[in-house]
Parts: C-alpha cells; structure tokens; sequence
C-alpha cells in the first residue's frame, strides 16, 4: 500500500519536527550528527527529505551516541521519548530512536509488541571499522550474528527444524536457525547486548581510516570527514554531512540519481505502517 501525497506531507512536518527536537537537544550536549543513507542523498538534492521517502536517518560517533542515550531523556520536551534497549526492555533493535508521542507508526513487524510506536527518527551509532578487510568482514559477520540473537529475543521465533526467516547477511541455513536459537534460549537479552557492543566497539581504541554502523555494510563514512562535518540546509533546519558528501553518496550508491521511476521510489517507502496517526496540529485529520 502507498502512501496517499497527503499523508507523506503530513508525515514529512512530523519528522522535521522530530529533527527539530534532537538539533535543540544536541546543541544543549555539545553533539553533532551526520545525516546517513537516503536522508543524505535528500540533503544533496532537495535540502531536504527525499519528496517520496517516509523516514530520516541520523548517525553519531559511539562516546556522542552514549552521551546522548544518557542525557537525552532529561532534557528532551514531554512530546518526545528516547527509545532504546536501556529504556524500554522488549526494544529489539540495538539502535537507539526518538518517537513522537500523541502519533502512531505502527509497522507489521512490531504490531504485537509492547513498545512505544510512534512516528520515529533513527540514530545509528557510528564505530571505527578495521582497514584490513578480512578483519573488516570478520567484524561485520561476528556483529550480524550476534545482533541477529539479540532481535530473536523478541521478533523472530526461529523454529528448531524447517524454514527459517533471517534475514541477510546471514543466511537461512538450518544451522544458523538451531544457533540462534540455542543462543536465544541459553543467554539473556542483555548478555547478548553487550556482547553485540563489544563486537561493535572493539577498534573504537584504534586509529582506522572509516567507521560505520558496524553491523550493516552500508554507510561506511571516512574517519577524517566525520571530524570535518559539513554544516547544510535540511528543510528549514541546519544540519550536517560528511565532508566529501558526493564521495560517500557515490561509495553507497554508484547508480545515484535524483529521478527514479515509480518502482524505484516504492523501494524508499519501506517503512509503510499498518496504521499512521499524526496530531492535528500537522493537519492530519484526527
């Protein structure tokens, strides 16, 4: 199902105020971010986001990442909560997210689950990657596996014979279906966290040339370029990108281009809710 242009407009004025929130509230803590994947490419051809997208992405490096899911939920207004493993126990993704509440966002995969589900900016914590490769895919294949255990604690039941549904980069063998499983039921969700974190932040003490949210192979960023954020409009807010923006854009996507055909813009629409509810004060019917 589509997004009719009404909803995607009224859903584009709750996630800039969203933004709007977190600039307020990293300007309080010193902290910067980077806008990752389709928000960067928004920000190199419209200033803004992506006019048939239905998210915002966000990336800090790891102490501003931890500095924020600590005082964050002290200083951010009474219409926004911080969303993360730490602060509610059924969260099953290891990123952290700020929800606008008085809204609904309520996606398929979550629609059983006792979280907060409303409309959502994601903030991705950014660690330094190895510059050798096979280390680099040791990381990333030790980090999948492991953030796989921790999302199997609450979204997947992985069955102890047939078909099973991870999803990529690891593949649904029936091996790695009894691993998981085993995992899931002989360690607690916070074991598994902190092995995922270890995993995560092991080179954060070393000096490697990029870094990325280390679990997925996208949004590998030079080290050197997020010490050097470039300041950039993002509808009527300020923002930042990595320096260099064209060339991490073009390491991401080398088949970039600002006009997609229908099926291709479909494929940003990903986070399709089963039921959208925005406040009045965006227009949105209540």
């Amino acid at each position: 199902m589509s997004y009719t242009a009404e909803e995607l407009e009224q859903l584009h004025l709750c996630l800039y105020d969203i933004l709007g929130e977190i600039l307020r509230v990293c300007d309080l803590l010193n902290i910067r971010f980077v806008m990752l994947g389709g928000s960067a490419i928004g920000v190199y051809y419209w200033n803004g986001i992506i006019p048939f997208d239905d998210d915002i992405d966000i990336g800090m490096k790891r102490e501003d990442f931890d500095h924020f899911l600590k005082e964050a939920p002290q200083l951010l207004d009474d219409n926004y909560f911080l969303q993360w493993y730490g602060s509610e126990k059924h969260y099953p993704l290891f990123f952290a997210k700020v929800r606008r509440n008085g809204t609904l966002f309520v996606e398929e995969i979550f629609q059983n689950h006792d979280i907060h589900q409303g409309v959502y900016i994601d903030i991705l914590p950014l660690d330094n990657i190895p510059d050798n490769t096979r280390w680099r895919f040791v990381q990333r294949k030790l980090a999948n596996i492991a953030n796989d255990c921790f999302v199997a604690k609450e979204i997947w039941r992985y069955p102890w014979l047939g078909k099973c549904n991870i999803k990529e980069p690891l593949k649904a063998t029936l091996i790695n279906c009894l691993f998981i499983k085993m995992v899931s039921v002989l360690f607690s969700k916070k074991t598994i966290y902190r092995i995922l974190h270890f995993i995560q932040t092991f080179f954060n003490n070393k000096s490697t040339q990029y870094c990325n949210t280390v679990p997925y192979y996208c949004d590998y960023i030079a080290t050197k370029d997020l010490r050097n954020l470039q300041e950039v409009i993002f509808g009527n807010l300020r923002v930042w990108v990595p320096c260099h923006l064209e060339e991490y854009l073009h390491r991401h996507y080398p088949l970039l281009k600002k006009h997609l055909s229908e099926e291709e813009q479909n494929r940003y629409k990903n986070h399709r809710p089963i039921k959208l509810e925005l406040p009045s004060v965006y227009g949105y019917p209540s």
